[in-house]
């Protein structure tokens, strides 16, 4: 399955004391994850954000 929603805002909270502290909101989903989890997602965000080509970055 593919989403692609380009207007769609992402919101991330913190939630103190939740077993998963973490709350991810996009497009109408909603993820909670630990902070390690969290932080997971970061960097594999991260390194697939680095792997595109740097000219599509620029067309978006």
């Amino acid at each position: 399955m593919k989403l692609t929603a380009r207007s769609a805002r992402a919101v991330v909270e913190p939630e103190p004391g939740a077993t998963r502290p973490v709350l991810l909101r996009i497009a109408g989903l909603h993820f909670a994850m630990t902070a390690t989890e969290a932080r997971t997602l970061a960097d594999q965000l991260h390194d697939a954000a680095e792997e595109t080509d740097p000219a599509e970055r620029t067309s978006r």
